[in-house]
């Protein structure tokens, strides 16, 4: 009945297998890579962080352009008159109308504003580079994000096959303990240790379909997709081999994007410096008008008044005292700038250390799995014969299950191994700017 059982439970792993290979199309790591960027909405909201800097960069935003104005009035009005003239002549009228139109167009140019206006002109240009460098870096992190996530899929279905193939083993354990107890040449317990061995083994292939199923939903948040999507993934994890370091390095001066965000942050304070530096210099208006005046009245001395014309102005403004307010400003800068090129600093020193253990955990990784690819060999070949041995009655049931125990480790520690190297590997196409091209 227990056989019958492990026969059924198998059998429904099998079918199910069976119908996602149905149903399911392969989704390589590169289409996750391809469909990741279309869709993810960290991107997305990145790439819109960019027309915003597009268009924020401007001369007029920079304060560099005149600024033209019209306006136009006209009062009508109805008052009691009463004039006295010095020749002797009153007069005196009630409900007198008044009509008076002015209109105008004025230009206000600030044609020297300390020089302000160039430096916010390149502050703009650089935040525009720096948006254009956070949308490159999302592209880049949401890459990496997805390759991890694809690759620990893969480890997790593959941990899941050898959990089913674990599971066949202590099942065939079980039967030979079963046979040995009912000839009289094995013990109860060894078969209650097999037993035990089976459901264990069974409870951890259940918790695999459960990681395996919350990894997709997270690949699939990252892809921008539904979390009910369902894709098959690859079997099968390829490590390619590093860079040299000098070569690491050079990317990294060039291609890395942290750094060059990190660069463009400086310069932008650079600029700011020379903002609030402008508020020491003289500033200089250029200001012109045309004007158009017209009034009229139905009594008094003025029965009808109207002008126009051009007319112009040039002003200069010099700051004589604020209460050190901008030096305040320029020394809280300077302090800005001192940290920013601190965080550079220190962001390169980070940088340095990732490269550093990625490259440790790299190799360290290959020649575990050198390791753990023989040792599979020779465990593969062990388990056969201590099987054997087992049913001559040559070994005991613990022997025979820790056999079985080291091939199923091995496998795992096989299957870690990979994604630990291909982790390494995406880490150091980060770090470089290149981790499109895995």
């Amino acid at each position: 009945m227990k056989l019958f059982n492990l026969f059924i439970f198998l059998s429904l792993i099998f079918l199910c297998t069976k119908t996602v290979l149905a149903q399911d199309t392969l989704l390589s790591v590169q289409d996750a890579i391809r469909i990741g960027i279309e869709n993810n909405f960290d991107v997305r909201i990145s790439k819109n962080e960019i027309e915003i800097g597009s268009i924020n960069n401007d001369w007029a935003m920079a304060g560099a352009l005149p600024v033209v104005s019209a306006s136009a009035n006209k009062t009508i009005g109805t008052n009691n008159l009463k004039q006295k003239l010095n020749n002797g002549t009153v007069t005196e009228k009630k409900g007198t109308n008044t009509q008076n139109f002015n209109m105008g167009l004025a230009v206000n140019w600030q044609v020297f504003d300390g020089l302000k206006m160039f430096a916010t002109k390149k502050k703009l240009e650089e935040l525009e580079r720096l948006g254009e460098h956070a949308f490159r870096k999302s592209i880049n992190e949401t890459v990496f994000g997805i390759i991890n996530s694809y690759y620990n899929i893969v480890k997790l279905k593959e941990q899941h096959l050898a959990t089913i193939e674990q599971i066949g083993l202590f099942n065939q354990r079980l039967e030979l303990a079963q046979r040995r107890l009912e000839n009289g040449t094995g013990a109860k317990y060894e078969v209650l240790e097999a037993e035990v061995d089976l459901n264990e083994q069974r409870s951890n292939l259940i918790i695999l379909q459960n990681a395996i199923n919350t990894s997709k939903s997270d690949l699939f948040k990252l892809m921008g997709r539904k979390a009910d999507t369902s894709y098959l993934v690859a079997d099968s994890i390829l490590v390619k081999p590093l860079p040299e370091l000098d070569e690491v390095n050079r990317k990294i001066n060039a291609q890395n994007l942290d750094i060059l965000m990190a660069n463009s942050n400086l310069i932008v304070l650079q600029q700011t410096r020379k903002e609030v530096n402008a508020g020491r210099l003289p500033v200089a208006n250029l200001n012109a008008f045309y004007n158009f005046n017209k009034s009229s009245n139905s009594a008094g001395f003025n029965l009808f008044n109207q002008t126009y014309g051009p007319s112009g102005s040039l002003g200069i403004s010099v700051p004589v005292f604020n209460g050190g307010i901008v030096k305040k400003q320029l020394q809280v800068t300077d302090i800005q700038i001192r940290n920013q090129q601190l965080q550079t600093q220190k962001l390169r020193n980070d940088i340095d250390a990732a490269v550093n253990n990625a490259y440790i955990n790299y190799y360290s990784a290959l020649k575990s799995i050198e390791l753990e690819t023989n040792n599979l060999k020779l465990a593969s070949e062990n388990i056969f014969i201590a099987t054997e041995r087992y049913k001559k009655l040559n070994i005991t049931a613990v022997e025979l299950r820790q056999i079985q125990i080291s091939y199923y480790d091995a496998k795992n520690r096989l299957y870690n191994a990979l994604l630990q190297a291909k982790s390494a590997e995406a880490t150091i196409a980060l770090l470089t700017g290149d981790i499109g091209n895995l």
